[in-house]
């Protein structure tokens, strides 16, 4: 698996490719904890925050679709709709999430 943006932004060079990953899947992880605790919040305000943070990396490692999901669970928060633990959503937010955690992961092991 290639990322070509991030190799377009580092000139394929794999010590940075490795370090930037490692930076991306901390937060990344971080970002999937805040995303299943969604349905313990009032409102989306944790979430949109580590939304907003997370977004160019995500955008980086070319995972815009996620950032689909992420802003249809957001804005289903901020109108006030309830969120679940059970919400199919939430959990294929989820599913997708930690696959490619899994997948940059497995790119930064590969480096």
């Amino acid at each position: 698996m290639t990322y070509k943006r991030l190799n377009n932004m580092t000139g394929m060079d794999p010590v940075l490719n490795r370090r930037i990953s490692s930076i991306f899947l901390n937060e990344f992880e971080a970002f999937r904890n805040t995303l299943s605790e969604l349905p313990n919040h009032e409102n989306g305000d944790p979430f949109q925050f580590n939304l907003h943070k997370i977004r160019p990396s995500l955008v980086i490692f070319e995972l815009d679709s996620l950032i689909k999901l992420y802003d249809a669970l957001s804005a289903r928060k901020r109108e006030g709709e309830k969120i679940t633990p059970e919400d199919p959503d939430l959990i294929f937010a989820l599913s997708e999430t930690t696959k490619q955690v899994d997948r940059v992961s497995e790119f930064s092991n590969n480096l």
